[in-house]
């Protein structure tokens, strides 16, 4: 099965609220591109419809434009794929269905187009009237439309394709249970990428104000509060009120410090108060081929922000059907993984529902009507290899230098052994007790390696050719924060050369900028205002030679930044 950014965007959720009465039907979308060669880039546009609404068009049209260049471009797409979100309350129908329940389908539209010239302020644009009348934080919201836009700035750097959000995981959720929505975006050129909370927008691009006493950084009533990651752009709360939000959420991607594309995802959620307190959670593990798994580990984790919030909270071994179950759990949101005995079964990963060898990409699993969730694991294979490539590394914690003693290492981690760029599993193994890895018999290629830890995105990764010249790459060693798996700064393969010190964003949209070119370990960081005042000493340590910095305090103004022996200049808008 295909990795979770490389499917299409078909899901599966329900919601039991009361039916509002509604003639417009957007209830959210996103709008990204892929680089194709020289100017030629590959759009696509998905659009989340009420079923209970009017019906979509298609063709769509999406409006490229370049201020800067003088350009503007207009791009018909055709639709190449409608789904329904199925129901998930058993024998129940949604209105896409022709029952009386809320439903969504799920639009996608692509084409292609070539921009006439590289610009620096390239804007993809995608409007329509008008959104879902249900809307509980949006005053009249059928009187605005609905606007989704991504930004390329080619004329940077060549050759970069937007970031792609993660498939949209339980739009529905229930009343006083944990929810968090997974924003999570791949980027294929692995360019960093920093998220935000924004305004949704109307079909002439302006934001959209909030009832009072809602806002962007608290969209809908919760329990506690909202908990948003511009790290891995996770936000998570406790709803404490039945209703339809709209929430917005943007990545940008930063290239060496650089800016060079952003996208947004405008979408709906609902609450409701949901049938049950607690879930029940039964499967059944099944080989390459099919057949039932006899040994072998299941565990059940909790789904959260980042890894504080994502810990496991039962195991079982699979019985000799391949059957596996728990019981009794809070209402709340799971990931499931089988973890196969490697001697009965060669030649597999640890695998999640729905068969997938990576924790960021696993299916989330919740309910809001029924309360035994059927979760079905195949697992994962991949072919012996056979050649003569060697590759090796170490994880653990990050900035301790891996002979500093026991403790430091992370033993029995997953690394995944990827083509590149098919994004296609070619080996999996595990980290042994002191921290190392290998693969061996590896065909000459190119190769990304990644780390496998619930609740851990990457934030950086190595990507290595094999070759008759290079036949082999040691010291590929990865470190560990709690917001994430990191490259070390420095390794054996290709020490980087000494660049400038960069913060990114810069002037400082977001609380959170990334200060990039570091060195490892430990970094002390200041900043002081205008009037030669210390407003930040702190301590980080750094990740691949970033160190992620809070300006969440800073008013409006410039500020000098020093870390090290570097001065940098922040703005604060």
């Amino acid at each position: 099965m295909l990795s979770r950014y490389a499917r299409n965007v078909f899901f599966a959720a329900l919601l039991a609220v009361p039916m509002v009465s509604q003639a417009s039907h957007i209830m959210g979308g996103e709008l990204v591109y892929k680089h194709l060669g020289g100017l030629d880039y590959e759009v696509t546009l998905v659009i989340y419809r009420d079923c209970y609404g009017i019906p979509i068009s298609s063709p769509e049209a999406i409006l490229i434009t370049s201020s800067s260049c003088g350009q503007s471009i207009s791009l018909p797409v055709d639709t190449i794929g409608v789904a329904q979100l199925a129901s998930g309350c058993s024998n129940l129908l949604t209105t896409c269905q022709g029952g009386q329940l809320p439903g969504f389908e799920v639009y996608a539209y692509r084409d292609t187009v070539s921009l006439p010239m590289a610009c620096a302020d390239w804007v993809f644009t995608w409007a329509s009237c008008c959104r879902n009348a249900a809307v509980t934080n949006l005053t009249a919201p059928d009187q605005y439309g609905y606007h989704v836009e991504a930004h390329l700035n080619n004329l940077a750097v060549a050759g970069n394709s937007s970031p792609v959000f993660q498939e949209l995981e339980m739009p529905f959720t229930c009343v006083n249970s944990t929810y968090c929505l997974d924003n999570g975006a791949y980027d294929a050129d692995g360019d960093s990428l920093v998220y935000s909370m924004v305004n949704p927008l109307d079909d002439q691009g302006t934001p959209i104000p909030y009832n009072a006493p809602f806002s962007v950084a608290d969209p809908f009533p919760t329990v506690g509060g909202h908990f948003f990651d511009p790290v891995t752009g996770n936000h998570c709360a406790v709803p404490s009120q039945n209703g339809a939000w709209v929430m917005a959420y943007k990545v940008e991607e930063y290239r060496n410090g650089v800016f060079v594309g952003s996208v947004v995802r405008d979408i709906q959620i609902w609450t409701s108060v949901c049938a049950s307190a607690v879930l029940d959670f039964a499967g059944t593990v099944t080989d390459t081929l099919g057949n039932p798994v006899t040994v072998g580990d299941v565990e059940l984790y909790a789904y959260g922000l980042n890894q504080a919030g994502s810990m496991m909270v039962a195991s079982t071994t699979v019985n000799g059907l391949g059957e596996y179950s728990f019981t009794n759990q809070p209402n709340g949101q799971y990931i499931v993984r089988a973890v196969p005995d490697t001697v009965n079964y060669p030649n597999t990963a640890t695998s999640y529902h729905e068969s997938t060898y990576y924790w960021t990409y696993a299916d989330v699993l919740g309910a809001i009507c029924d309360t035994t969730l059927q979760a079905d694991i195949q697992l994962v294979g991949y072919g012996n290899l056979a050649g003569t490539g060697y590759l090796s590394g170490y994880l653990g914690d990050l900035g301790i230098v891996r002979s500093s003693g026991p403790g430091d290492a992370w033993a029995g981690e997953g690394v995944i052994l990827e083509s590149w760029p098919a994004g296609e599993l070619v080996a999996f193994t595990r980290t042994d007790v002191d921290g190392n890895y290998h693969f061996s018999n590896v065909p000459f290629g190119t190769y990304r390696i990644i780390v496998d830890h619930p609740g851990l995105p990457m934030l950086a990764y190595y990507v290595i050719t094999l070759d008759a010249s290079t036949p082999s790459a040691q010291w590929l060693d990865y470190g560990a924060l709690p917001e994430g798996i990191s490259t070390y700064a420095i390794t054996g393969i290709d020490a980087p050369e000494a660049k400038p010190l960069t913060i990114s964003p810069n002037p400082a949209t977001t609380d959170v900028v990334f200060i990039d070119g570091v060195g490892n370990g430990g970094q002390d960081v200041l900043v002081v205002d205008a009037a030669g005042r210390t407003v930040v000493s702190t301590r980080i340590s750094s990740a691949g030679g970033r160190v992620q910095l809070d300006v969440s305090a800073l008013s409006s103004g410039a500020y000098n930044v020093r870390i090290g022996n570097s001065l940098l200049r922040l703005i604060r808008p």
